[in-house]
């Protein structure tokens, strides 16, 4: 009796062990303020609007007139905000320059994630491993996915 009793709690520990660590792979991503999650948009903002921002989680689409990726990088973004009903600010890199972005941030296009006034992760439009993220919807989500919680 013992010996089954033994067992017992060491499979109840198991799939509590399991459980947990579920919970806390969950707790890792962040949640957009609940506003960005109701349409997909990009919300255009300069720097001085940008600067009085008070979302505490969000982000931000950073780009310039003279991509030249093959496939449009917005129309990438713009499948995985439509299918999420995300929304973003968009940010002209002239505008960028001049926020806090831009002292991690260098180059646009690239999607910004940003946590209480931090930069959470980013794409980076100089980056090898990144560029598959601007051309293919699915990687984006993908790497989106990794960092915030697509639905509300």
């Amino acid at each position: 009796m013992r010996k089954i009793l033994t067992i017992l709690v060491v499979i109840f520990s198991i799939f509590i062990l399991c459980g947990c660590e579920k919970q806390k792979e969950d707790d890792s991503k962040i949640y957009l303020d609940s506003k960005f999650y109701k349409k997909s948009e990009f919300i255009t903002v300069k720097a001085d609007e940008f600067n009085k921002i008070n979302a505490r989680t969000y982000l931000v689409y950073t780009y310039n007139s003279y991509c030249t990726f093959s496939v449009p990088c917005e129309d990438v973004f713009r499948e995985v905000m439509d299918k999420y009903n995300i929304s973003m600010y968009g940010l002209p890199i002239a505008e960028m320059k001049k926020t806090f972005i831009y002292d991690t941030v260098k180059y646009a296009p690239s999607i910004v994630i940003i946590k209480e006034n931090k930069i959470v992760a980013y794409l980076d439009a100089e980056s090898d491993e990144d560029l598959i993220r601007y051309q293919d919807a699915k990687e984006f989500e993908d790497w989106l996915g990794t960092y915030i919680h697509l639905k509300y």
